[in-house]
C-alpha cells in the first residue's frame, strides 16, 4: 500500500489484540449477569468498538454518536453533534463510552455530559488511547488502554483528512 505520509509503527496490532482481550475479559467480569450499553463515538473508535463488543460475553445494547472537532490535524475547539442517541439503552442502563482516543478531552467531556443527561445508572469511559499531557483537567474517569505521546497518530481508526483508518497497527507521522 503506497502512503501519502511517511508513517512509523507505534503500536502494533498483536499489542492491540492482547490489550483488548485483557480489557474484555475485566468487563465481562465487572458485568456478569448484567446488559451493558455501548455507545461508541464515530467515525475513529468504529475498529476498536467492533473488536472489543465482539470479546464481551453479556448482553450488549449499542449506539453510535457522530461529532467532529478536528480539520486536518487541527483541532477547532468547537463540538458539532451530527448524530445523537438514537435508541432507548440509556437510562436506568449501565453505559459504557467507547472512544479512539481523549486528546483535548473536548469532545469526550461533552459526549460523557450529554450521556449523562439520559440519566444511566453507571456510565463509564474506555479509551484506546490518551495523550495524558493534553487534558491534565479533564474532570471524568476514564479507562484508557495504551498511553501514546503527544504527537499525531494513525491507523486502527485514527486518520489525518479521513486516510488511514483502515490500517490494523497504529502509526506516528514522521517528520518528511
Amino acid at each position: 500500500m503506497e502512503f501519502k505520509h511517511n508513517l512509523k509503527l507505534l503500536i502494533s496490532k498483536e499489542e492491540i489484540a492482547n490489550k483488548i482481550a485483557e480489557y474484555g475479559a475485566i468487563y465481562n467480569e465487572k458485568y456478569k449477569g448484567k446488559t451493558l450499553s455501548l455507545v461508541t463515538i464515530m467515525n475513529g473508535s468504529v475498529f476498536f468498538f467492533a473488536d472489543f463488543a465482539r470479546m464481551l460475553d453479556m448482553p450488549i445494547k449499542m449506539d453510535t454518536i457522530t461529532v467532529s472537532s478536528y480539520s486536518g490535524t487541527k483541532s477547532n475547539k468547537e463540538l458539532v453533534f451530527h448524530k445523537k442517541i438514537s435508541k432507548p439503552i440509556i437510562e436506568d442502563q449501565h453505559v459504557l463510552i467507547i472512544e479512539d482516543i481523549i486528546d483535548s478531552g473536548l469532545t469526550l467531556e461533552k459526549v460523557y455530559e450529554y450521556i449523562l443527561s439520559l440519566k444511566p445508572k453507571t456510565l463509564e469511559i474506555l479509551t484506546l488511547a490518551a495523550k495524558k499531557s493534553n487534558h491534565k483537567n479533564f474532570k471524568y474517569e476514564y479507562t484508557t488502554l495504551f498511553e501514546v505521546p503527544d504527537i499525531y497518530v494513525l491507523g486502527y481508526g485514527f486518520e489525518i483528512d479521513d486516510l488511514y483508518r483502515q490500517l490494523p497497527e497504529i502509526y506516528t507521522l514522521e517528520e518528511e
